[in-house]
């Protein structure tokens, strides 16, 4: 693209079947900007998955639409080896250090499914990401060992690895954790990983690696090039909006990715993959939705500073503040306002996470928030 990128463009590019939907009790990812929406607690703005506000950028919606006619072709006819190469490129890794799924959540998933088949114990802090890994994990009645959140809600690395049992087949971290946003810096995680590595499965999910601002955080991508039993995962759910649409990616060593690979059940949709080899190559979309998420978690920055209400600055699109009641009663008085927002992370139950919407849509929660609890 060679000029800037309007909000109004996007508006207009992205949510044009939204707009189909306003006024249907069905219709999701709503806004405030977008003319003739009242938020209601049947058609609410999500602030509690959190997705991309701005839904797909063009170029990947165009790419989607013109593959349709390699519907027909397994694979999309070849383009996942396209998306691969692209990856690898831009990560400089060989190709085949790359391992193609639908969504990250696949090869967690393929993960828990081989402690399951191996025998051992999950290693994890607590709270972590629990969708995919972790409640597959429990539906296969695998034993998990859950290290506690350090005072500043991150993830203890010297506590984890206190824990640390002989059975223990895989170390799960999530690094920006979710749902607390913090983040793991490079140095002490690098030697974690590389001493742990050699007692079992280090497992590094980077969901929400495009969003991170802390200048000591850093990719473990290049010491899974180096070490065995490291393995890191990327989702293009979050900045690039794939959430609907899956598309996810898996770094390491080729052993380790076959083995993966051996387990996995699932296919990859052709469309997805032209939509993502678009995405990828679109830079400029992805600075502004960064952009954006930024704006939005200053918004709320700033009306927590202005009550004095302790949160976390976020490395993500989402944030977690305190709110001093239980958050179900919260979810509960928001929600009448057309606001969804996240449910109950134990032990933290009278904290809240809330994904970030548009600026706009920020600024709407600071002012039902406000009037709701603060007045």
């Amino acid at each position: 693209m060679a000029r800037d990128i309007s909000r109004r463009e996007w508006l207009i590019g992205t949510t044009a079947i939204a707009g189909g939907l306003l006024f249907n009790s069905g219709a999701t990812a709503q806004s405030v900007t977008i003319e003739g929406y009242v938020p209601t607690a049947e058609n609410p703005i999500r602030m509690m998955a959190n997705e991309n506000p701005y839904g797909l950028n063009k170029a990947a919606s165009n790419a989607m639409h013109k593959a349709h006619k390699y519907g027909h072709l397994y694979g999309g006819g070849g383009a996942s080896v396209e998306l691969i190469k692209l990856i690898a490129s831009q990560e400089k890794v060989p190709a085949e250090n790359v391992l193609l799924s639908g969504g990250s959540g696949e090869i967690l998933n393929t993960l828990a499914l081989l402690v399951s088949i191996e025998g051992g114990k999950v290693l994890a802090p607590y709270p972590t990401y629990d969708d995919n890994f972790m409640d597959y994990a429990n539906r296969r009645g695998i034993e998990r060992i859950w290290v506690p959140v350090d005072d500043n809600m991150a993830i203890d690395l010297d506590a984890m690895k206190a824990a640390y049992t002989d059975d223990v087949k895989l170390i799960y971290l999530c690094n920006p954790n979710n749902p607390l946003p913090t983040v793991m810096h490079a140095d002490k995680l690098r030697e974690f990983c590389i001493e742990m590595s050699k007692k079992c499965i280090v497992f590094v999910d980077e969901a929400y690696y495009e969003y991170v601002s802390d200048p000591l955080y850093d990719t473990m991508i290049p010491l899974a090039m180096e070490h065995e039993n490291i393995i890191v995962t990327r989702t293009a759910s979050k900045v690039h909006a794939f959430a609907g649409i899956r598309i996810g990616f898996g770094f390491g060593r080729k052993t380790i990715l076959d083995k993966v690979r051996s387990l996995m059940t699932g296919s990859i949709n052709g469309p997805a993959v032209f939509g993502a080899i678009a995405s990828y190559q679109d830079k400029k979309y992805q600075d502004f939705v960064i952009g954006k998420n930024k704006e939005s978690l200053q918004v709320l920055y700033d009306f927590f500073d202005k009550h004095n209400m302790r949160h976390i600055k976020s490395n993500a699109n989402f944030t977690f503040f305190e709110t001093g009641i239980d958050v179900q009663e919260v979810r509960k008085r928001i929600l009448k306002h057309g606001i969804a927002i996240g449910r109950p992370f134990e032990p933290f139950t009278k904290w809240c996470r809330i994904s970030t919407s548009k600026p706009e849509d920020m600024k709407y929660f600071t002012e039902v928030y406000e009037k709701e609890f603060l007045i």
